[in-house]
């Protein structure tokens, strides 16, 4: 048994020395094969990846090459809209402009169609005013404003707000201003002539009073004026501080004093003032000019603004 196992093992052991490295060789051969199959898998697939990326730039290169173009082209039709919309908008305002001077030529015929155009001439000694001339309409003054409250007093309603302001402006500036008089019809002035005729002889009347007819009260835009400490006369109402503030501030609300002193027509009238309009009263004022003195052309070019 012995010499048995001693002649059989070296060839057993020689069996399993084969196959085992038959089995290591095939095995060694069997992952190259694998591994070579992995790398030529992997190759491919990064190929194909390549390929892919490749092709993705040159898409994203045509894409970004045609927003370029689509820019471009959408900046040019930008720009292009935007001319013709301002060459539309220059029309627009072109036409807005014309408009404008269109209409403001209409508003203001309509403005001067409703206004009295008597309200600017000159009617001491120059202008008429017949008998049948009243104002369209006439306001009462408040009873407040009157050195006599038992006698009303009547001016155009236009008048009247910028005689109440320039009154409560006097007062707040402690100047106490009454209307001692204000609109006079034809008749009135008249009669009011004749009794000063009578009082002061016909030559020394027409010194001071209008005849019927070439009164500025007949228009109903002009009023006397008087403070108190004077006893109810008109006589010494220039050495006043009521008449300094007048001279200071009157222009500011449409009225000019009618006759300073020198003046062609009446005697020094202090008390005697008329309204024109703020913004000839701001000329006359500014270019120190008497109303009667300035043509009567450029007189009649603020009678569209005498309300304003």
């Amino acid at each position: 048994m012995r010499l048995f196992l001693t002649r059989i093992l070296p060839g057993i052991t020689l069996v399993v020395a084969l196959g085992l490295s038959s089995f290591l060789a095939y095995s060694g051969y069997r992952y190259k094969a694998e591994q070579e199959a992995r790398y030529r898998a992997l190759a491919s697939t990064t190929d194909a990846l390549f390929e892919s990326t490749q092709a993705l730039g040159r898409s994203v290169a045509y894409i970004e090459n045609n927003l370029a173009l689509t820019r471009q082209e959408n900046s040019d039709l930008a720009n292009t809209l935007s001319d013709n919309l301002s060459l539309e908008k220059d029309k627009v305002a072109s036409v807005e402009e014309k408009l404008a001077k269109v209409s403001g030529t209409v508003g203001t015929l309509d403005k001067l169609s409703k206004t009295d155009p008597q309200l600017l001439q000159k009617y001491s000694k120059v202008f008429f005013l017949n008998e049948h001339y009243i104002p369209l309409d006439l306001a009462s003054v408040d009873k407040k404003y009157l050195y006599h409250e038992n006698r009303a007093e009547e001016l155009i309603p236009e008048v009247m707000p910028h005689l109440t302001k320039m009154l409560d402006d006097a007062a707040a500036a402690s100047t106490t201003i009454y209307v001692e008089s204000a609109y006079r019809s034809f008749y009135e002035q008249a009669a009011l002539k004749t009794r000063y005729s009578v009082v002061y002889g016909a030559g020394t009347a027409n010194k001071f009073s209008a005849d019927q007819g070439y009164s500025e009260h007949q228009l109903g835009t002009t009023a006397d004026f008087i403070t108190p400490g004077l006893g109810g006369s008109l006589t010494g109402f220039e050495k006043t501080n009521s008449y300094a503030w007048l001279l200071s501030n009157a222009y500011k609300y449409g009225f000019i004093l009618s006759y300073p002193k020198d003046n062609g027509y009446y005697i020094y009238e202090p008390w005697h003032w008329r309204f024109v309009g703020v913004a000839l009263a701001t000329k006359l004022h500014d270019d120190r000019m008497n109303f009667y003195d300035m043509d009567q052309r450029v007189i009649d070019q603020y009678l569209v603004s005498i309300f304003d």
